[in-house]
């Protein structure tokens, strides 16, 4: 009897040691985040609470990726996030014990995937642009209640300031894994479409907005990891060196006129 129940456990802890190991390799899948993506030796992410910026998921699932609102409805995110756009949510709590924590039924917007506009091509080349829908208590858009940002119209160069926020995993803090954080740090690099920074960010940051400090304009979005503990840089696409995401964003608020 007692080896038949040591038996027994084993087989348990196999089974959930290979069930944590799949999870462990889909969210790696998801948010490229095989790499290091924090640009220094500690992480320097902090709480925050930005209205503007929310977390697209599947509705259902343990993490997503970041959105960020640039009109009444529209949005950015990363291409290679695609398999989450189902709902976005907004003004979201910080996690418990590790576990997101879901945000009120009022700050959650069904994607419009009929308007989905991506692209999933490597660093540089990494991006989607969508709008939401009304909320289904509200009736009201989400930009329309939670604010949103302006897209640059004028580039930015190596050594300007720029700041991320959005859901990446930590799991040296329960209530602070897949929950909103920001950091702040500087552009590294800028080739066409391809702009690095050193800003910290992990594995659910991927979509998230890099906004330029000075004029609090969006200049690029998140999608790969690439610091090293003390060097390298993580990399984004830098929206007015790619035309096509400029195109998918114009036609995306220019559509938003007809909204009622």
């Amino acid at each position: 009897m007692a080896l038949s129940n040591h038996k027994l456990v084993i087989g348990l802890f196999i089974i959930l040691a290979v069930g944590m190991a799949q999870a462990e390799g889909t969210q790696k899948s998801l948010f490229k985040s095989g790499e290091k993506t924090i640009c220094g030796p500690v992480d320097d992410r902090i709480p925050s609470t930005n209205p503007k910026i929310g977390r697209v998921l599947e509705r259902t699932a343990p993490a997503g990726c970041t959105v960020t609102l640039i009109g009444r409805s529209c949005v950015v995110t990363a291409g290679h996030c695609l398999s989450t756009f189902q709902i976005a949510e907004f003004n979201t709590l910080p996690s418990q014990n590790g576990r997101i924590t879901r945000s009120d039924s009022k700050d959650i917007y069904e994607v419009d995937r009929a308007t989905i506009v991506s692209r999933d091509a490597g660093p540089g080349n990494d991006f989607a642009v969508f709008r939401l829908k009304k909320n289904s208590i509200t009736g009201q858009y989400p930009g329309d209640v939670q604010g949103f940002y302006k897209v640059a119209s004028e580039k930015a160069k190596v050594g300007d300031e720029v700041r991320i926020t959005g859901y990446g995993a930590d799991r040296s803090e329960g209530d602070r894994n897949y929950a909103q954080q920001t950091h702040s740090g500087t552009i590294s690099a800028i080739s066409g479409p391809l702009m690095k920074h050193v800003v910290d960010t992990m594995g659910g940051n991927s979509g998230s907005t890099v906004i330029l400090e000075e004029t609090e304009e969006v200049i690029g979005i998140h999608t790969h990891g690439g610091c090293g503990e003390t060097s390298g840089a993580n990399s984004s696409t830098f929206i007015l060196g790619h035309t096509d995401v400029q195109a998918a964003i114009k036609n995306c608020l220019t559509g938003e006129e007809e909204l009622n």
